[in-house]
């Protein structure tokens, strides 16, 4: 990486009881940041866990101080806690990352180049799911489809890791706080023509824990928050045909 003054990188990862995971995953992303030519922290945010993911980040903050912690008191979903990482993040650059062990940290670097080539958001399409079930596989086409539909876009893969240039956030401020959160910051990026890059991904198989992002009741919050954005952009192109003028930003 060139420039005087390489970038600072936060990274966040959410955790919710992935105590099996947990220290696995920031022993390999510790040990890629630490080669990495640019300079990062850690943000661990545990979103109510009842097992020792707290006790192991404060534990692993001992050994290295560029790794922190920050609770919720109860389970709050994904997207919030990925929200607090990016309100108590410090860097130019903010990414998440998984805390069970199923994305390649060795990637990083190269999110953070193609957003200093430019890119606003650079998003992560997994090149394989080997471990889903076919229920899962079905939710996350359906998911999928109806997000490059319902929103004029045509993604391979709009929910696994995302980096943002953190200065996005000045100008949007996302209401989901679930699994609609990533795909809503996209939505409201783009209608502000941020620039959004695709990178592939290695996906993979989870080594502990469980899975949470595909019960039916995440699903049916998740289809509920995506229709509400539809509309609401909906109501705005239509106020904007009206007026005869720019809509509004949402």
């Amino acid at each position: 990486m060139s420039g005087e003054h390489p970038p600072k990188v936060t990274v966040v990862v959410p955790c919710f009881n992935e105590e099996t995971t947990l220290e696995p995953t920031l022993d390999e992303l510790v040990g890629v940041l630490a080669e990495a030519d640019f300079t990062w922290e850690v943000i661990v945010v545990d979103d109510g866990s009842s097992d020792r993911s707290a006790a192991i980040t404060n534990d692993y903050n001992r050994k290295n101080p560029g790794v922190h912690l920050v609770e919720h008191r109860h389970n709050m979903g994904s997207g919030q806690a990925i929200w607090t990482g990016v309100q108590h993040g410090r860097g130019e650059f903010v990414i998440y990352v998984p805390a069970d062990g199923q994305f390649d940290h060795g990637e990083i670097p190269m999110y953070v180049a193609r957003a200093e080539e430019g890119a606003d958001i650079v998003i992560g399409h997994r090149l394989s799911r080997d471990d889903y079930t076919l229920y899962r596989k079905a939710s996350s086409f359906v998911f999928l489809t109806l997000c490059n539909t319902l929103f004029d876009h045509q993604f391979q893969d709009v929910n696994w890791v995302h980096l943002w240039r953190t200065d996005i956030f000045e100008e949007l401020q996302p209401q989901s706080r679930g699994v609609f959160f990533l795909e809503e910051i996209l939505v409201r990026a783009r209608d502000r023509g941020k620039v959004v890059a695709e990178v592939p991904s290695v996906y993979r198989p989870r080594q502990g824990g469980v899975a949470k992002g595909g019960k039916p009741t995440v699903i049916v919050k998740t289809v509920y928050e995506m229709l509400k954005l539809w509309n609401e952009r909906r109501m705005r192109l239509d106020f904007s045909k009206d007026r005869g003028g720019k809509a509004p930003l949402c």
